[in-house]
């Protein structure tokens, strides 16, 4: 496998990892650091989609055009 690709499923697991605490949040009482810990997992998943949309640009980038 590519290092791209490898990346990407290294961040790809990063976020199901942050799916299910988030699921656990939202099943479970909510503390005022329960609720900043989900919010914090908000915004590195945003940080995580934005890394994978980098990568996958670069991806197309290097695949020559067919036709």
């Amino acid at each position: 496998m590519s290092e791209s690709s490898d990346k990407m499923l290294e961040l790809l697991h990063h976020i199901s990892v942050l799916k299910e605490l988030d699921q656990q949040y939202r099943t479970g009482d909510r503390s005022d650091a329960e609720t900043q810990d989900s919010n914090k997992r908000r915004k590195k998943r945003r940080q995580i989609r934005d890394e994978m949309k980098q990568l996958a640009a670069c991806a197309r980038q290097k695949v020559p055009s067919e036709g």
